[in-house]
């Protein structure tokens, strides 16, 4: 059995000290300019139950749902030009969106692209929401079938749904001698709204879409209401047997 001799049992003693206080001081610099833990930093920490979410932070989102689509519709706005509707459906109750991009796609009898219109729009979450496109040419041809297709969807943001402060306080229509649709749209929150979407439908007795019409309200005061007016180019051969009208604005964005 060998013995370590005094003297480098000593220089031992001295290094292990000497190294000791290299990692004492390392660690202190180390926490001491390690960054706070913030929402935006990419990083699960600060007690968050996911990356920048939970704990401090907003709720995380868990599982999102797709955009699901309830009907798409086109109709002939004169010889040559289409529009295109579609109502879509956000189920999920705190997840929004304030970019989602969209294209709709004609189709002919065979089968055969003849024309696609694309666009963007904000989704809001726990929310049913007309998405509009107007006067897509499609030339000589005829369509027989439309189709809207999303881009996939990553940015999707946590927004808590309120109950709606945006209302229809009466509608009224009329198919002569050209038709027009029109309805109250009231604010019923106590801050100014602005940018508000409206979307008129109008059904027939089996709850089909046969026109559909859209208007932007710039703004609309506090506890206050402003009339949205649609109009189509020419008469309805059957007055509809219903009328909706969709109303929102972008909840992303700071509207008071």
């Amino acid at each position: 059995m060998s013995i370590i001799p005094w003297r480098q049992r000593r220089q031992l003693f001295y290094f292990g000290i000497f190294a000791a206080v290299v990692l004492v001081i390392f660690g202190g610099l180390v926490w001491y300019l390690w960054p706070e833990p913030t929402c935006f930093d990419g990083r699960k920490n600060g007690g968050e139950d996911g990356i920048d979410c939970g704990g401090q932070c907003t709720p995380c989102l868990g599982k999102i749902k797709d955009i699901s689509q309830i009907w798409v519709r086109f109709f002939k706005n004169k010889e040559g030009f289409y529009d295109a509707a579609a109502l879509v459906d956000n189920s999920n109750l705190t997840a929004a969106l304030s970019v989602l991009k969209y294209r709709f796609k004609l189709y002919d009898a065979n089968n055969l692209t003849i024309a696609v219109r694309e666009g963007q729009t904000f989704i809001n979450p726990g929310e049913q929401q007309i998405i509009f496109e107007s006067n897509i040419a499609t030339g000589p041809r005829f369509p027989r079938y439309v189709y809207i297709e999303f881009d996939s969807a990553k940015d999707w943001q946590y927004l808590k749904k309120e109950k709606s402060f945006l209302s229809v306080a009466q509608k009224a229509f009329i198919n002569f001698p050209f038709p027009r649709f029109s309805a109250e749209i009231r604010n019923d929150s106590m801050f100014d709204v602005k940018n508000v979407l409206a979307t008129g439908v109008l059904y027939d007795e089996t709850d089909n879409a046969i026109g559909v019409a859209f208007t932007k309200i710039d703004f609309i005061k506090a506890e206050a209401s402003q009339w949205a007016n649609f109009t189509w180019p020419q008469p309805f051969d059957k007055e509809p047997a219903s009328t909706e009208v969709f109303v929102t604005t972008d909840l992303t964005k700071n509207n008071k």
